[in-house]
Parts: C-alpha cells; structure tokens; sequence
C-alpha cells in the first residue's frame, strides 16, 4: 500500500468514529491530558503562527488559539474531511478568529519558513513515511522554529505489545517507535536543541516527547 493509499485508507476509519471520537473513553483520559502536557512545553508568544500536525477534532488546536488571544494563525491539517467537520464545530464556542481547520496530509505539507512551532499528538504512529515527514516539517518552520512530537513510546513493554497489535488489527495505525529512533529522525533532517523525554503516565500508558530546533 503507497502512501495515498494508506491517507485514505487511515482518512475513512477516522470519519468513521468522528461523530462521537471526544466522548470517548481513551480521549477523555489519556489523549486531553497528552495534549495539554505537550502545549505546556510550548513557549507561546502573541503573534506565533503554529500548526497542529494530525489535529483531528481540533481540541489541541484551540487550546493553542486561546493562548494567542486572537493574534497569528493556528492551522489543524488532519486527513479526516469527518474529524476536521468536528474541530470546526468548536469554532462557535471561541471569540477569536485566527483559527482554520484543513483536510490534508502530512506529506502534502507546502509552507516554507511559516511556522514558530509545529506539533503533533497523539497521531505519530499513524504517519507512514515518517523521514520525508521531517523534511516537510522543516521546511515549513521559521530559523529557530521548533517541531514538537508526542505519542507513544515503545520504550515501555506494554506500549511495545500495543504497537504489535495495532499494526495486526487496526488498520490505520503503521507503527510506533522508540524515544531513540524518534531522535534519530531529529538528527537525521539536521535539527538542532534535540530533546526526548520519556513519561509513565499511569501503570498503563508510556509516552515521549520529542523537539528539535530548525
């Protein structure tokens, strides 16, 4: 399967679940609070263009829209036309309107020296070419701009066995990986100030979290 095969593929089992995806269980108690974990390593200041890589409903993506009060631009790119349906719907709920939401894939990334800060959560093991990802994102940030990623790290044995059996029984997830491999991305697209951390949230959930400056 290629990679627009694969977008697709991931794009129609999203839309499926959008509908009811931020009342769900694993949203509630383990995707909001990655999310806001990762948001608060994040030096925002007025004025800071940023996007949400794999944004999904959007919740991420306002949480950041607020802290700018209304100043720069916050994009959320997800490849579910049914998740970024979602994320819109919350635009109703907040004053400012420096927020957009866009269908699109990672890959498919065409900024160049836009962004102060790209991240993503919670949405990594879903990004197949992971590298090309990199360049991609690089490109896209300012000199200084920083690349922010979380999601599960199969440095822990249990996120190891559910990476195992996502890629056999779900079907949009590609594949995790280790907090070294995901700092080796960094070092291999030449990025600067890298740091990977790993966190045990709970006797379940392992995740890292890993930046590197352009």
């Amino acid at each position: 399967m290629n990679q627009k095969e694969k977008d697709e593929y991931i794009a129609e089992e999203f839309d499926k679940v959008a509908k009811g995806y931020d009342r769900s269980l694993i949203v509630k108690s383990y995707q909001r609070r990655t999310q806001i974990l990762t948001i608060k390593r994040m030096q925002i200041k007025k004025g800071m263009n940023i996007l949400d890589l794999g944004c999904g409903t959007g919740a991420g993506t306002i949480d950041i829209a607020l802290k700018l009060k209304g100043t720069g631009k916050v994009i959320g790119l997800d490849l579910s036309g049914k998740m970024i349906e979602q994320a819109r719907k919350k635009l109703t709920n907040i004053k400012y309107d420096n927020v957009k939401f866009k269908v699109g894939s990672a890959i498919s990334l065409d900024y160049n020296n836009y962004f102060d800060y790209v991240f993503s959560t919670n949405a990594f093991h879903h990004f197949k070419d992971k590298g090309n990802i990199f360049l991609k994102v690089k490109k896209a940030l300012k000199v200084q701009g920083v690349f922010i990623v979380q999601d599960i790290c199969d440095d822990y044995f249990l996120m190891n066995v559910l990476d195992f059996m996502g890629k056999i029984g779900e079907k949009a997830h590609v594949g995790s990986t280790t907090s070294q491999k995901l700092k080796d991305l960094f070092l291999a697209t030449d990025f600067l100030n890298i740091k990977v951390n790993r966190i045990k949230l709970n006797w379940f959930w392992g995740i890292m979290i890993g930046e590197g400056m352009k």
